[in-house]
């Protein structure tokens, strides 16, 4: 069943509206879609904001331990994601260390 099918029956893909985040369980969403919205950005202790310096040398400390395992660094931070953690690692960290080994 290709996204033509879904689109048809009735479901959304794209941008949440605010009226959509509150009334989530009446959407016309699917289960995953509606699991991530809450995960990555309804979560009352979602941090919000830039990761700071402490965390930044957490993320560094737990990958030379664990490598690209984002979900077991994540438990380590909380209020941070691990998707938020690995979009951090990849945007301000995999180029610097490329950079430096090459």
């Amino acid at each position: 069943m290709g996204w033509g099918v879904i689109e048809e029956e009735g479901w959304r893909k794209g941008p949440w509206t605010s009226e959509e985040d509150k009334l989530l369980i009446l959407t016309k969403r699917n289960g995953k879609s509606c699991r991530l919205r809450w995960v990555n950005y309804l979560r009352p202790d979602h941090k919000k904001g830039q990761i700071t310096p402490q965390e930044e040398s957490i993320i560094l400390e737990l990958h030379a331990r664990w490598g690209n395992r984002w979900s077991t660094i994540a438990r380590s931070l909380p209020g941070r994601t691990d998707n938020e953690i690995k979009n951090y690692w990849r945007t301000h960290f995999k180029k610097k260390i490329r950079a430096h080994f090459s």
